[in-house]
């Protein structure tokens, strides 16, 4: 019921107010919310969300709508009953840095609490607070966040932020020639909705990649299915080459609470899991410790159950009933032996498809894991996280292997910030929280500070290592030497 020329006016005397409830809605659950994907309604929904006029700053959802408060950017001031044309008000709000915007979960709304159909992110992009934030802000809004993470390294160390991570791989990946423009990505990511934001990422950086999912990641599509989506590379100019770049990883939930394989999921009632497929498999090894079991063979899967199927069967084989502890695997044990079954059978997967005289690419893997919140009571932000453990680039025939982490430099929270389109800074949640600022800083050096000792003493060692090695050898030839002389 929109009039386009009723919103291109340099002004009007129109009273806003009654379109509010409508704008301000979750369009994006009723229109898909590609990142990319601008709609006449979102287009509208941004209007109405900064810029038209208020008499208060404070916006009530209807009762009888779903509204995700924490999409709403509060202005810092309003002249009460001032009328601006909105093509004014566009201009201040360029001109004006994001705002700080304190976010009221509602309890019976799981969309509210959890958002969980906007662009999730890492860690380091939500630590960007702007400029004007307080010394005590700053660093409890830093501890919320570096104990969250810390909570995902319990179980994933040497994980980073979703954002991080695709920094980095896109950065590592320029060095060797890979960029937008000249490469085609696919992704064998698990089938669950949730693993979208990392999708979406990918996508931003390569445009549209490859589907090439299974359950748990594993990928079936098998050398045909590569081979489509290397028929569809970019092409060089002159010499034809075709660049690839090829992701590959399980996901699990790790909640703000630190439960391995909760997630809480839109519109669902109580706690879901994920992933599902890995979860169904932790009894199989407890019948594999306890011996006799019959094991599928390989390449055999049930036609009503067939990603599942080779999936069992394959993690299966991977061990031996003596190596699964007693009791069987958790979930992050079949959760990173999944990564190791995907890392060598997908590599010999891309190594029997591509031809290296044709084309470069790099395979990259790791583990997705989804940080949401532990409960409805309570808001905390849903972040995305990814535990690096292989990348391999492959120019002209010649392999190299990279350690993402330590061969790479993080970027700034306001880059990842600027980078990724942030308009909204949200308040730093309170619970989890009861963090003393001066307490956290005096935890956040006391780490600092572990760690520093803890490559010390590495160094150290690894130093009386080689020294008494060393000495051992000058010690044996002087016994051979004397042995010698006496006889």
């Amino acid at each position: 019921g929109f009039r386009p020329s009723f919103f291109e006016a340099e002004s009007t005397q129109q009273n806003l107010e009654p379109y509010l409830p409508f704008w301000t809605g979750d369009s994006n659950k009723l229109f898909g919310r590609g990142k990319n994907e601008t709609s006449f309604l979102s287009t509208r929904r941004k209007h109405s969300r900064s810029h038209a006029p208020h008499t208060s700053t404070s916006l009530e959802p209807p009762h009888t709508m779903a509204l995700s408060v924490a999409s709403f950017a509060v202005p810092a001031s309003r002249t009460s009953g001032a009328t601006k044309s909105l093509k004014s008000l566009k201009s201040m709000r360029a001109r004006s840095r994001p705002s700080t915007v304190a976010v009221r979960a509602l309890k019976q709304n799981a969309r509210t609490l959890h958002d969980s159909y906007n662009e999730h992110h890492g860690p380091e992009y939500l630590k960007y607070s702007g400029l004007d934030t307080t010394p005590d802000e700053r660093v409890r809004r830093r501890a919320y966040y570096d104990k969250r993470t810390d909570i995902v390294r319990a179980h994933f160390k040497g994980s980073i932020g979703m954002d991080d991570w695709l920094f980095r791989v896109e950065n590592k990946l320029n060095e060797f020639g890979f960029t937008g423009d000249n490469t085609i990505a696919m992704t064998s990511f698990c089938r669950d909705e949730i693993t979208a934001p990392l999708k979406n990422g990918i996508h931003e950086i390569f445009g549209y990649a490859m589907d090439i999912d299974g359950l748990a990641g594993y990928c079936s599509a098998g050398v045909t299915g590569l081979g489509a989506g290397m028929s569809h590379s970019p092409t060089e100019e002159g010499s034809g080459k075709e660049r690839y770049v090829f992701f590959a990883m399980p996901h699990i939930a790790v909640d703000s609470a630190g439960s391995a394989g909760d997630v809480i999921r839109a519109g669902r009632a109580g706690c879901s899991h994920a992933c599902g497929a890995l979860i169904a498999m932790q009894p199989k090894f407890e019948e594999l410790k306890r011996g006799g079991m019959t094991i599928r063979a390989e390449g055999t899967c049930d036609h009503m159950n067939p990603e599942y199927s080779l999936l069992e069967g394959r993690m299966l084989r991977e061990l031996q009933p003596e190596q699964v502890p007693s009791g069987g695997l958790d979930l992050v044990q079949v959760t990173k032996l999944c990564d190791g079954v995907i890392q060598k059978d997908f590599t010999e997967l891309v190594r029997a498809a591509v031809d290296p005289a044709k084309a470069d690419f790099a395979i990259i893997t790791g583990v997705q894991i989804h940080s949401y919140g532990h409960t409805l009571d309570e808001w905390h932000p849903n972040m995305e996280y990814i535990c690096p453990t292989s990348m391999t680039v492959v120019v002209n025939g010649k392999a190299t292997n990279i350690n993402l982490v330590d061969d790479t430099s993080a970027p700034t929270p306001r880059q990842l910030f600027q980078l990724r389109g942030g308009d909204t800074i949200l308040a730093t949640p309170t619970a989890l929280a009861g963090i003393d600022p001066r307490k956290a800083a005096e935890e956040a050096a006391a780490k600092r500070r572990a760690a520093e000792l803890s490559d010390e003493i590495a160094r150290l060692t690894t130093a009386t290592e080689r020294a008494s090695q060393s000495a051992a050898a000058a010690l044996s030839a002087l016994k051979s030497e004397l042995s010698m002389i006496k006889k």
